[in-house]
Formats: C-alpha cells, sequence, structure tokens
C-alpha cells in the first residue's frame, strides 16, 4: 500500500472543513443544513473507514511493519512524517469509532444553535487534526499538530460568543500556548542529543549512549519541563485552569476536548515523548522519573477532590477529567512495559466512559435546559434511557468490576505492585513510591462514588420534600435516536471491554513489551 494513504484521513477532513469555511454564508435554509449534515457525516465515515483500511494493512500482513510516508523535508535528516505504529494505531483506532458517533450527536444537539455550519467546519478539521497527531512519526511533526490542535479547537470553545466563552478561549490558548513553549525546549533537546540525527520515534528512545552525567541532567530537567508542556493539554496540576472553563462550549465540544481530541493528545503525546524519545530506560530511576509521577499522582488527588465539591454538572465530569486523565500519567510514569500497557488500556476505558457521560449530560441540558446536579431530581424517571446510560458510565468510572474502568484501574495498580516491588528489591532510591500510587487511586475511587452516585441517586431517589425536577419536567423525556444511538454503543463497549478485555490486553502488553 502506497504510504500516501497515511495523509489521507489527515487532510481529508480539514480539507472538508475549509471548504465548509468557506461556503457558510450559502448554507442558509432547512434543505442546505440537511445537505451539510449528510456531507459532514459522510466525510467523516469515509474518514473512518480509511484509518479501519489502514489498521487492516498494520496488522492483517505478517511482513507489512510499520507504515511510513515522508510529507516534506525541512533541513538535513529532519523530516515531517507519518508513521502508523502499533501504539498510534490504538488512538487513531479510538478516533475514529468515536467521531461518526459523536457528529451525528451533535447534529441534533446542535439544531437550533446559530452558526452551525462554522461549527462543523471546526469540528471536522479536528477529527484530521487529531489523526496528524496519532499518525505522527517523529516528535517535530507531532509538535506541529499538537499546536495547530489548539488553532482548530479554539474557535470551538469560543462558539456560544458569550463573554465567558471569550474568557475561557483565551484561557485555553494562552495555557496551551505557554506549554507548547516548553514541550519545543523538549524536542530541541533530544534533536540535540539525538542518536538518528532527527527525531523521529524509535522504541526504547533515539537518544545517544555515552551520555555523561551531567548531559544526562540536562535531558532529565528538560524531559520534566517537555512532560508538564504536553501536559497542559492532559490538564496536569497545576496546568489544569482552562479545563473547567472551557465547559462554557457546547457538549459536543467538550466531550471531545475531554474525552478524545485534545486531552487524549496531551497524554498520547506523553507516551510518545517518554516511551519513544527519551526512552524509559534512560529515565527509569531518576529524580525525573518521580517528579511527574508526584505530579500526576497530585493531580489525581485534586480533581476528584474538586469534582466532589462541584454542583455544576459539566464542571463536575471536568474536574473527574482532570483526575482520570492523571491515571494515564500515572501509568506513563512507571515506566515499565506493563505500566505503559495498563495507561493505554486506561486511556481507552476513560474515552467511552467519559465520552457517555458527558453525552447524557449534554442530553438533559438539551432536553430541559438544567445545568446544576441539585435540578435534577426525578428525571430518571423522565429520561430513563438517558440516565441508564450515565449509571453504567458512573460505575464504570468508579471502578466496579464488571465495567471497563475496573479493568484499566486493576491493571495500573497492578502495574504498580510489580514495579515497586521490583524497585524495592533492586534498593532503587524512591522505589517505594508506586505503592502510593496504589492509595491515591483508592482514594480517587471512593470521591468517584461520591460525585457519580450523586446524580444518580438524585435522579432516581429525589427528596420527598424538593421534587424540584418532576414538578418541572411534566413533558421532559428523552431525546431522539440521533442523540440516543452513541450512548447506547459507548455502553455496549464499556460493558464489552468489562467482559473480555483479554484481546485488548495482549494488544497493549505487546506494545509495551516493544517500547518499554
Amino acid at each position: 500500500m502506497n504510504g500516501i494513504y497515511l495523509a489521507l484521513p489527515v487532510f481529508l477532513p480539514i480539507l472538508g472543513g475549509l471548504l465548509l469555511l468557506t461556503f457558510r454564508d450559502k448554507i442558509s435554509g432547512e434543505r442546505e443544513e440537511r445537505m451539510m449534515n449528510l456531507g459532514v457525516e459522510g466525510l467523516v465515515i469515509i474518514n473512518s473507514l480509511i484509518i479501519l483500511m489502514l489498521l487492516v494493512k498494520l496488522y492483517g500482513a505478517k511482513d507489512s511493519g510499520n507504515l511510513e510516508f515522508t510529507l516534506f523535508r525541512l533541513f538535513g535528516n529532519l523530516t515531517v512524517m507519518f508513521k502508523l505504529d502499533r501504539l498510534g494505531s490504538v488512538f487513531a483506532g479510538l478516533i475514529a469509532f468515536l467521531w461518526p458517533l459523536a457528529t451525528l450527536y451533535a447534529f441534533e444537539y446542535m439544531k437550533e444553535e446559530p452558526r452551525k455550519p462554522g461549527f462543523f467546519a471546526f469540528y471536522t478539521m479536528t477529527y484530521g487534526v487529531t489523526t496528524g497527531i496519532a499518525f505522527a512519526g517523529s516528535l517535530i511533526t507531532l509538535y506541529l499538530f499538537y499546536e495547530l490542535l489548539t488553532l482548530v479547537t479554539f474557535p470551538l470553545v469560543l462558539q456560544p460568543l458569550t463573554r465567558e466563552a471569550a474568557h475561557a478561549s483565551r484561557t485555553y490558548l494562552y495555557y496551551s500556548l505557554g506549554g507548547a513553549a516548553f514541550a519545543f525546549l523538549g524536542l530541541v533537546l533530544v534533536l540535540g542529543f539525538s542518536a538518528t540525527g532527527n527525531t523521529g520515534f524509535v522504541p526504547g528512545g533515539m537518544l545517544n549512549t555515552g551520555i555523561t552525567q551531567n548531559q544526562k541532567n540536562i535531558l532529565l530537567m528538560f524531559y520534566v519541563l517537555a512532560f508538564f508542556g504536553f501536559g497542559v493539554k492532559a490538564a496536569l496540576f497545576p496546568c489544569h485552569g482552562w479545563l473547567p472553563k472551557a465547559t462554557v462550549a457546547p457538549t459536543p465540544v467538550t466531550a471531545l476536548l475531554h474525552a478524545v481530541a485534545v486531552v487524549k493528545s496531551g497524554a498520547f503525546a506523553i507516551l510518545r515523548l517518554t516511551y519513544f524519545s527519551f526512552g524509559a530506560e534512560f529515565l527509569r530511576g531518576t529524580w525525573a522519573q518521580w517528579v511527574v509521577m508526584a505530579a500526576a499522582l497530585v493531580t489525581i488527588v485534586y480533581g476528584s477532590t474538586m469534582a466532589v465539591r462541584e454542583v455544576h454538572w459539566k464542571r463536575r465530569l471536568a474536574y473527574s477529567t482532570i483526575s482520570n486523565l492523571s491515571y494515564i500519567l500515572f501509568g506513563v510514569s512507571i515506566m515499565s512495559p506493563f505500566g505503559l500497557a495498563a495507561a493505554l488500556c486506561h486511556m481507552v476505558a476513560h474515552a467511552f466512559m467519559k465520552i457517555c457521560g458527558f453525552f447524557c449530560a449534554g442530553a438533559v441540558m438539551h432536553q430541559t435546559g438544567k445545568t446544576y446536579i441539585y435540578e435534577l431530581d426525578g428525571m430518571g424517571k423522565k429520561m430513563p434511557i438517558t440516565f441508564g446510560c450515565f449509571t453504567v458510565s458512573s460505575l464504570s468510572l468508579m471502578g466496579v468490576p464488571l465495567f471497563a474502568g475496573f479493568i484499566s484501574k486493576w491493571n495500573l495498580c497492578q502495574a504498580a505492585f510489580e514495579y515497586a516491588g521490583q524497585a524495592v528489591s533492586d534498593n532503587i532510591p524512591g522505589g517505594w513510591f508506586p505503592y502510593a500510587g496504589v492509595a491515591v487511586i483508592l482514594y480517587s475511587a471512593l470521591m468517584t462514588a461520591f460525585y457519580m452516585l450523586t446524580v444518580v441517586i438524585r435522579a432516581y431517589f429525589p427528596k420527598a420534600e424538593s421534587g424540584q425536577g418532576i414538578k418541572k419536567g411534566k413533558d421532559f423525556h428523552d431525546p431522539n435516536w440521533m442523540m440516543l444511538l452513541p450512548l447506547v454503543i459507548f455502553v455496549a463497549v464499556i460493558v464489552a471491554i468489562g467482559l473480555h478485555s483479554a484481546p485488548l490486553m495482549h494488544l497493549f502488553l505487546s506494545i509495551g513489551g516493544e517500547a518499554g
């Protein structure tokens, strides 16, 4: 297969979005909007099918190896290139599965909203840019698309054009650009010490052997800076401030920002940085490992604690995202093959759990206009399918067995115990630290039960003296199939992963063995 097919799912949505943006003024009537919806959904589905074809090619032929395509050469050996390997296939497969369903949901949610052509133009372009991050074959390519992701998602946060949205979008822009500056420092250092003379990703890292101790300390410092730089999009404390504010955007945007496109791009970039640029062996047992692990654990505690205090439904889910994204970063910071596998497992599980939770909240807001948790009393009986799906999402986020969240948290704890036991026996300074991670995960699970089940209990068992949701919601009901179908599919995947995670874990463990 010609490598140019790797560029197609990156640039096809970008070109489609640019065309829609160019002709947005011609889309004014109901017929034109219906044609726009069909065109956007068709484009997104075709793009997902192309990605699926590439995944089949990657895994279908034993001798196929990784797929590569050089887009252009900057100078010397420094190239912008696409490469589909097994780590990239996880992220690419995730977005290819979720984007058509999210787009379908968005059609109904945005039905009465103004400026729909512009919204769907940037929404579609974001698909292509996120695919570019998944397909990035070098750190320079990853960085370019990482910056571009900020530019195409900024208008989506600004979509409501309110004062609150303007403030949130500026905050998001400032945080993202500042984080990218720190990430760029790591890119420069990797290039300076690269064994290959470029920033192409190599399993196990690309750094020269024979680095002096002083050089190693400098590299470790810049790794930590780059970790926090990419960690801005992953909402790592204290770089998380943009995420709760971004909930002012329409729910199709916040769901993708908090479940797939932006936050997962940050986590995926850190995976690449750690295992395919610096190398886990280079970082393992150093002070840099404990610094980034501590940052992840602090973020988990902070996010889950703040979620309990928050009464706005979408902002509560945003703080939950802050906490859960650092589960992935904790797995990364373990810097072992099993740690990488556990991080990938939670990356996939969290995507389905959180997009389901956000879409349930969006469905309620769309049908009732209710945004605060104390307004949800009795709504479970009015919207049984929506709250049934939200209940499954909640139980999974808590880590209840038979759901996807239990599998990912179990693997994270197992990876932590395995690495800590080995590190302590080898007398590695700070080797006990992953044990603290297990305690933090247990604390976060308890907090998750508080902040998720509060919503579920209010919905199904309202206070007798309140009945607020029931009185004001006589005609409330579940939304139409365009919003319900994605929710039902997400729930099915959450349960399927919980009941039969073996194929996924075999894949993740093989990726971990290759890179860790």
